[in-house]
């Protein structure tokens, strides 16, 4: 797996891939394999890419912090209960 660097301009793009097994049926009856997340980015004139996998990082990133939310306001909830139990 590519090192995709974090202090430059990144662009990301949902792909497909044919994986080019003359048998794949997927390849075969449609686009290929995927949808897949890769990383673009610039190293002098080069363009260079990066496979990410099938979720954006982006996405995973979001979705841990919405976990984090919902459990500090389910704690905050129970706290709040103990409480006026009290």
């Amino acid at each position: 797996m590519t090192n995709i660097p974090s202090d430059q301009h990144i662009t990301y793009q949902l792909q497909y891939r044919k994986c080019g097994k003359p048998s794949c049926s997927t390849c075969k009856a449609g686009q290929g394999h995927g949808p897949y997340w890769y990383a673009y980015w610039r190293e002098g004139s080069r363009l260079r890419s990066g496979y990410i996998g099938k979720v954006h990082p982006n996405a995973q990133k979001q979705a841990e912090a919405e976990a984090a939310r919902a459990t500090a306001k389910l704690l905050t909830k129970e706290y709040a209960a103990a409480s006026a139990a009290h």
